[in-house]
């Protein structure tokens, strides 16, 4: 069966994919990259059932959408090459990898976080309904390339999500660029939608930021 898909722009859309999330449920969500999938960061069981359906192994980060830069200090330990690539490339393709904050989910705090604030400005309002953050994994199921349609969520995934949240297709179609800002110097440990060339700057060590 095929889960309710329903348009990013739809207002009425927008609340019940936010009672579906505050309820427990696991739902698609369209970004500038791929689609995600998206579950209520507080509620363990429903992180669980995310990577049930994605038939992947939990990922070595936990992997959050960000409504905004400044949130990143309520989930991470925050530093300067961060805060400059947040405000170079954010809201934006680009993915931070940090070490875990106080405030996170005592379950969640023994690997690191990946924060991205997304480029998708629909997608916006969502993020703000459900306390400014979701942890969202790739629209991805073991064997398939990613999903760059809700049709192609729908059909990776069929009823194992609440409902699909449909964006149109995406601008990207690749994965967010992930740099880790944890080792010194940082480092990109996935290549994505950024180019490492418009990265290159910003990675030297003791490199200060260059002007904008």
């Amino acid at each position: 069966m095929t889960p309710p898909i329903l348009s990013i722009r739809n207002p009425q859309a927008m609340v019940r994919a936010a009672e579906t999330v505050r309820a427990g449920g696991v739902i698609v969500i369209p970004t500038e990259t791929i689609y995600g999938i998206a579950a209520l960061l507080e509620n363990q069981a429903a992180i669980r059932r995310l990577y049930e359906v994605r038939e992947r192994a939990p990922e070595p980060a936990t992997p959050l959408l960000l409504a905004r830069a400044a949130l990143m200090g309520e989930l991470a330990r925050v530093n300067l090459v961060a805060q400059q690539l947040a405000r170079r490339f954010w809201p934006g393709p680009l993915t931070l990898l940090l070490p875990p904050g106080p405030d996170l989910p005592l379950e969640l705090r023994a690997a690191p976080v990946a924060l991205r604030v997304p480029g998708y400005a629909p997608l916006l309002p969502l993020l703000d309904a459900v306390g400014g953050y979701l942890f969202v994994s790739g629209a991805i199921r073991a064997g398939h390339p990613p999903a760059i349609t809700a049709q192609e969520a729908a059909a990776l995934f069929g009823d194992d999500v609440a409902l699909i949240l449909d964006g149109g297709p995406v601008l990207f179609g690749v994965a967010s660029t992930v740099v880790d800002c944890i080792s010194v110097p940082p480092a990109v440990v996935r290549r994505g939608a950024i180019s490492e060339d418009k990265l290159r700057d910003y990675l030297l060590p003791e490199a200060p930021a260059p002007a904008r």
